[in-house]
């Protein structure tokens, strides 16, 4: 059986601001244990892409259906994660999402998560276990908000919410 190449997954890296110190927070989620696939570990928000939707829109109903959240601004990462799949000889490439959304905005989790969490970066690349998650933070935080951090626009992609097209 030949090995495929396939689109199916999206990451969302999720940021928001504490105004008070201008630090940013990132936000992980913990696995249920009664998740088949990773129980317990932490993670950013993921998601499968539905037939006919697109990655960005996956992005933005993930984001709302794991953690009740709405994103500000949300803009295309220049990094695509990837992972083999042996159980179905797939290698899966994963559009990778940064999202910011408001400080004081409440996170509602889905059945999926059993915990979440507000971390540093730093904080965050010590909790996280997939190699695809923490690079994807980096790229979030280099190339998206660290020119907010310093009065610059991103020279990336943002997105708009099409997902009620």
């Amino acid at each position: 059986m030949p090995t495929t190449f396939a689109v199916r997954i999206i990451q969302v890296h999720v940021a928001r601001r504490e105004h008070s110190s201008g630090v940013w927070r990132f936000l992980t989620l913990r696995r249920s244990p009664e998740e088949t696939v990773f129980p317990n570990i932490w993670q950013v928000v993921t998601g499968s892409i539905e037939d006919g939707e697109t990655p960005q829109q996956t992005a933005f109903r993930e984001l709302q259906e794991e953690s009740g959240l709405m994103a500000e601004s949300l803009w295309v990462l220049p990094f695509v994660g990837n992972y083999f799949d042996t159980t179905r000889n797939i290698l899966n490439f994963v559009p990778c999402f940064g999202a910011i959304v408001e400080e004081n905005a409440e996170v509602i989790l889905s059945h999926e998560h059993s915990d979440y969490a507000w971390l540093t970066k730093e904080e965050l690349q010590s909790r996280l276990v997939i190699p695809s998650h923490k690079e994807a933070c980096e790229h979030f935080y280099h190339s998206i908000l660290l020119p907010i951090e310093q009065g610059e626009t991103p020279v990336f992609v943002s997105v708009l919410n099409d997902a009620t097209k």
